[in-house]
């Protein structure tokens, strides 16, 4: 149900939002001899699941099928165009093909043609942990004061980025917010100079997508990629960043910093007597009333909403309303009560350094209730993976009582907690975890649920026992 809800809400914005296109320019663009054809595309598509038939579908080989599989299945949607890649023999299904030497450059090329002629002021925020929810902050912040668009969801890879500017954008914004992932040297390289940014945020990092990598150094010097483009002129990076005193030094723009607590921090959290949020930065310490999500890893990365705005020239007071309505985005550490046991949704993803915060912020239960771990593999950690997993064991020791482990990786944590004599249990199938669960769980009971997106571990709640009086906190 909260997928479904999640797409209609992204097929209304994209309506709304969408860039329209007439044949006549993308020939011009592309090169190609000036079709007769008429023809008004509106928006773009790289799936045939979410096409329309006014968007302009490209068609993108991928690991698992290639785009042009699916022109017919577009067609007989009522498409008009297609770009396909110049050595296509097949068919045209009734529709006008535009042939291009590589499709997925084609919708790059096309994205930064629209950042061009944009004038909108363009904030990219990257980074191991906490991408998401930091540039939903920036959003939601700004919009205070500007006209705003930013990316959905995490929408931030060599596709993602390019179909947000395209679909998400209308050509009015004064800024837009884009989120930009790496998993490779050289990806944010290649992002910036499709969107090149004024701001540009590294929130922490951490080992993720360490397959990749030979250490959490290379992950820090590839995130700095995100600071080397001309345009860019402010910098707002996590003062916790390992090799920082190395990183600030990549790229000429200015540099500023954050940290929950970092005393050398440019923006930092100030003590209070109370429930207040006190900013503390160079010039001044300010409250901005109470923050409204739980953990100190969220206010942290807020901070760096707080230097942003500040950039652009908003208030203590704009910030503070802005801040009033932050949310979390989905599964990333909702809370749910199902029949009197609170669920800590954080199964988008999980890293060493998020696991360890999302168990170090976890509520305490009210009564006799318990706090319970649910802790499924940390994926792409390759030859770290073994390490990782017996430092999220050790760390969780002290921060709750139970632990039940799902997936192979996680039989490191198990093994952790058994040799303490502590209370674990590991599971191999979701089924049994979910039986397990349903037995052991009691009323009053926190639970936190994390992992890697690829263990599946998000489909635990669905397969839940459903009730009238589930209730879904922001």
């Amino acid at each position: 149900m909260i997928f479904l809800l999640t797409l209609l809400v992204l097929l209304f914005f994209a309506l709304k939002f969408m860039h329209s296109f007439h044949v006549q320019e993308l020939a011009s663009i592309f090169g190609m001899p000036m079709p007769k054809d008429q023809a008004i595309f509106r928006g773009v598509s790289v799936d045939s699941r979410l096409h329309r038939p006014e968007n302009l579908f490209f068609s993108l080989p991928g690991a698992q099928t290639d785009g042009h599989h699916f022109l017919e299945k577009i067609a007989s949607q009522g498409s008009k165009g297609a770009v396909v890649n110049r050595d296509y023999g097949g068919p045209d299904y009734g529709m006008l093909l535009i042939r291009v030497d590589n499709p997925l450059l084609a919708l790059q090329n096309l994205a930064q043609l629209i950042i061009k002629q944009s004038k909108a002021r363009v904030v990219a925020v990257t980074g191991s942990v906490g991408k998401t929810t930091t540039k939903d902050f920036i959003t939601t912040v700004l919009k205070e004061k500007f006209k705003v668009a930013s990316s959905p969801g995490n929408s931030n890879s060599q596709i993602g980025v390019p179909l947000a500017i395209l679909n998400h954008t209308e050509g009015q914004e004064e800024i837009i917010v884009l989120e930009m992932g790496m998993s490779h040297p050289g990806n944010l390289k290649a992002l910036i100079d499709i969107a090149p940014p004024e701001c540009a945020i590294i929130t922490q990092v951490a080992l993720a997508h360490a397959c990749n990598f030979d250490s959490l150094e290379a992950i820090a010097y590839a995130k700095a990629e995100i600071l080397t483009h001309a345009s860019t002129a402010l910098a707002i990076l996590h003062r916790d960043i390992i090799n920082y005193s190395e990183i600030i030094k990549i790229g000429s723009c200015r540099k500023l910093s954050f940290s929950f607590d970092h005393p050398l921090a440019d923006y930092s959290i100030a003590a209070t007597q109370t429930d207040d949020l006190a900013v503390r930065s160079k010039e001044q310490i300010y409250k901005l009333g109470s923050f409204p999500i739980l953990g100190k890893h969220h206010q942290a990365n807020f901070l760096a909403a707080v230097a942003c705005a500040e950039y652009f020239g908003m208030s203590p007071k704009e910030i503070a309303v802005g801040m009033s309505k932050l949310v979390l985005p989905v599964s990333r550490g909702q809370l749910i009560e199902k029949k009197g046991i609170f669920f800590i949704n954080d199964v988008y993803n999980a890293s060493p350094l998020s696991v360890k915060a999302a168990l170090e912020n976890l509520p305490s239960p009210k009564k006799r209730g318990r706090k319970i771990a649910v802790l499924a593999d940390m994926l792409e950690l390759g030859q770290f993976s073994k390490k990782a997993h017996e430092e999220i064991g050790e760390y969780a020791l002290n921060q709750v009582d139970s632990m039940f482990c799902y997936g192979a990786e996680s039989r490191v944590i198990f093994d952790c907690w058994q040799k303490y004599g502590r209370s674990a249990y590991w599971f191999n199938h979701r089924a049994e975890l979910v039986d397990a669960l349903k037995s052991y769980l009691q009323e009053g009971d926190v639970v936190l649920i994390k992992g890697s997106r690829g263990t599946q571990i998000s489909k635990l709640l669905e397969e839940w026992e459903s009730g009238s009086n589930d209730h879904i906190f922001s």
